[in-house]
């Protein structure tokens, strides 16, 4: 039996509203899946898209802190690769796709976002002043740690 090789961008969406309220991006796996193989296709034609279709897949996906984990196959990895810097809407709403760490597993991507938060989380502590800052802080972050589990 033949193992299939996957790797796995780890990417920030940036919603990229002009002045407007910033709104929940209520991302769609689907619609992620869509916009990534238009992308790839208006980049690289049929046959990137059709390369990077077979093993396409959003493996996490993230709205409160607007992380996404695509996999794709080793190989075709190279053509989607390329084409998510120029990848600019997802659905209606318009973003950009910020590639932050591509793994060959998902737990390396998941210890790379660990690490991640924790040293956003940690910014963001020293930025504040007071103790009433850093209690509201925490007390924020720990609401977002109970609505991902």
């Amino acid at each position: 039996m033949v193992r299939f090789k996957n790797r796995y961008f780890t990417t920030e969406i940036i919603p990229m509203d002009n002045g407007q309220t910033v709104q929940p991006l209520n991302l769609k796996t689907y619609d992620i899946l869509k916009s990534v193989l238009a992308a790839t296709e208006q980049i690289h034609g049929e046959f990137g898209a059709a390369a990077i279709k077979n093993g396409l897949e959003v493996k996490y996906c993230n709205e409160s802190t607007q992380v996404a984990i695509i996999r794709c196959r080793h190989g075709p990895h190279r053509l989607l690769a390329s084409s998510l810097p120029f990848l600019s809407k997802i659905g209606k709403r318009k973003v950009q796709l910020q590639s932050m760490y591509t793994g060959a597993t998902l737990v390396k991507c998941y210890k790379f976002l660990k690490k991640f938060h924790r040293e956003k989380m940690n910014e963001a502590l020293k930025m504040c002043r007071t103790e009433q800052e850093k209690k509201k802080v925490l007390e924020i972050m720990s609401k977002t740690k109970s609505k991902q589990n």
